[in-house]
């Protein structure tokens, strides 16, 4: 049996569960195929899709409730208090909020100007630490030149702690038109998916192995480290990569419609493409529309 054959099975036997929850322990097993790196013995490890399912339904119908996904209901409060010991990942889904991330000693979310019911937050089975804020678009009074009109205004900010020098398996980063802010916290991750509509994501202290970027017509600037598989596709906005390393290292493809693609003194601007003659261990692979994707080691 292969790998996509026995997560196919798995799928399938997961399908009491609800998606989110199906989803979450795929991308999880998923993760653990690509860092053993031995398929077979990692089927070995788990035992038959069947048996590994059961386990798998059995550990989230045992989760405690007070771990269960749950919703604010109030504009102003606190949610979650994990350790290093408990989170594994981090599944970060916000939309049109100020969020800053900080240094502290626990996992923790501190959340002012959030509509009742608004955010979502929870730590799985799997010790995935999510964050979801369902406001993706706000409401015509937060452009409001002045809050006299009598009606509630929501400014919404979120404040998310973790612990110094972080180590998890998975970062996973989705902004829709919010701003995000992590300059001053050291991020260790094994892989990153960091996606961005029309916001804003600054993260300046990562180090971690593949990795997935996605900008539609926001900006995301990185600084940190990467090794293996990184892909970015960006369409209107800018995608910067200040990273650290040799680059003779790392090889890059690119495809670019009216858009730019540099890395460091390589580049192509307009329609083209960028053309590598031996793909290497760590490499690039870039799809630019009308935007920038810059590379700098």
């Amino acid at each position: 049996m292969t790998r996509q054959e026995y997560l196919s099975e798995l799928k399938l036997q997961l399908r009491s569960l609800p998606v989110e929850e199906q989803e979450e322990a795929l991308e999880y097993y998923r993760g653990y195929f690509d860092d053993a790196g031995n398929d077979q013995e990692v089927m070995k490890e788990f035992g038959s899709p069947e048996e590994l399912a059961q386990s798998i339904v059995s550990k989230f119908a045992g989760i405690p409730s007070v771990k269960q996904k749950t919703k604010n209901e109030s504009e102003d409060g606190t949610c979650g208090s994990f350790s290093s010991d408990e989170v594994r990942s981090l599944d970060l889904s916000l939309g049109a909020a100020e969020i800053v991330m900080i240094k502290d000693t626990m996992f923790s979310v501190d959340y002012r100007g959030i509509a009742p019911g608004d955010i979502r937050y929870g730590l799985s089975p799997f010790g995935t630490f999510s964050i979801e804020n369902t406001r993706k678009i706000p409401d015509i009074n937060f452009w409001s030149h002045n809050d006299t009109s009598g009606n509630k205004v929501y400014h919404p900010r979120i404040l998310i702690r973790i612990p110094e020098h972080t180590k998890i398996d998975l970062l996973r980063l989705h902004v829709g038109a919010g701003s995000f802010d992590a300059k001053n916290v050291e991020i260790q991750s094994t892989r990153c998916y960091i996606d961005v509509e029309a916001g804003n994501i600054v993260l300046s202290k990562v180090r971690g192995g593949a990795a997935e970027f996605r900008c539609g017509m926001g900006t995301i600037s990185f600084t940190g480290e990467l090794h293996g598989l990184v892909k970015a596709d960006c369409g209107m906005g800018n995608i910067t990569l200040l990273l650290e390393g040799n680059p003779d290292a790392y090889s890059i493809a690119a495809k670019v419609g009216l858009g730019s693609v540099r890395f460091n003194d390589l580049h192509k601007d307009g329609f083209g493409s960028i053309v590598c003659s031996e793909q290497k261990q760590n490499h690039f692979s870039i799809n630019c529309g009308m935007g920038s994707v810059k590379i700098k080691m």
